[in-house]
């Protein structure tokens, strides 16, 4: 999936993350973000700390990436059911 794939799919499906906001194409620091970026060629997953700094979590190719990320944030919708 490419990553405009990915924003449609997440803006269509309309996950409940709680407090985690999705992030797509960009780094954002600020607390409390799941996001995916591009820098030289290669596709970042990152996390946020509570101070805003990013930390990641995966690399890789957009498809790969953005794979993971659909998954992840399955399973922060599954954590918010409990």
């Amino acid at each position: 999936m490419t990553l405009n794939d990915l924003k449609n799919k997440l803006e269509t499906e309309q996950h409940i993350t709680g407090s985690t906001q999705i992030v797509c194409g960009k780094k954002c620091e600020i607390p409390n973000v799941l996001g995916i970026y591009e820098e030289n060629g290669y596709w970042y997953i990152y996390d946020t700390n509570d101070r805003g700094k990013i930390v990641i979590l995966d690399h890789g190719s957009e498809e790969d990436m953005t794979e993971a990320l659909y998954r992840r944030v399955l399973k922060v919708k599954n954590r918010m059911r409990k």
